[in-house]
């Protein structure tokens, strides 16, 4: 949420950002990242790119609200198996290619909406003149 500052005792409340089209939500679970450190880690790494995909998404949702909820499937691979940089740099390519499908699904599902309402022929000209 983003206020603006204000002088001290001028009356005035500051009104909340407008609330977004598109709204994340991220999960990450104690069975699939053992540690804290490694749970948020990977919030942070999610979070990045929803900020990063946020806005393609909302041009794309055309003013309909979007939740979206992005959670970790699969274990992370242990330290010793690959280092942090390359699951990080692993995860935000997933997550990019993820926000990316939604908003080519998005397009794709206005557009069909768009062509419906196109063929649909008005009340007044579906009448037969009497």
């Amino acid at each position: 949420m983003s206020a603006q500052m204000l002088p001290p005792n001028t009356g005035i409340t500051p009104l909340p950002a407008p609330p977004s089209d598109v709204r994340f939500g991220f999960t990450v679970s104690r069975r699939q990242a053992r540690r804290a450190v490694a749970r948020n880690t990977v919030k942070r790494v999610l979070r990045e790119a929803a900020r990063h995909g946020a806005a393609q998404l909302a041009a794309a949702a055309h003013s309909h609200r979007v939740d979206i909820l992005l959670r970790l499937q699969a274990p992370l691979p242990d330290a010793t198996a690959a280092s942090w940089m390359t699951v990080k740099a692993e995860l935000r390519r997933e997550a990019d290619s993820l926000i990316e499908q939604l908003r080519h699904r998005l397009l794709s599902k206005s557009l069909a909406q768009s062509a419906v309402g196109a063929q649909e022929p008005s009340a007044n000209s579906a009448r037969a003149p009497r």
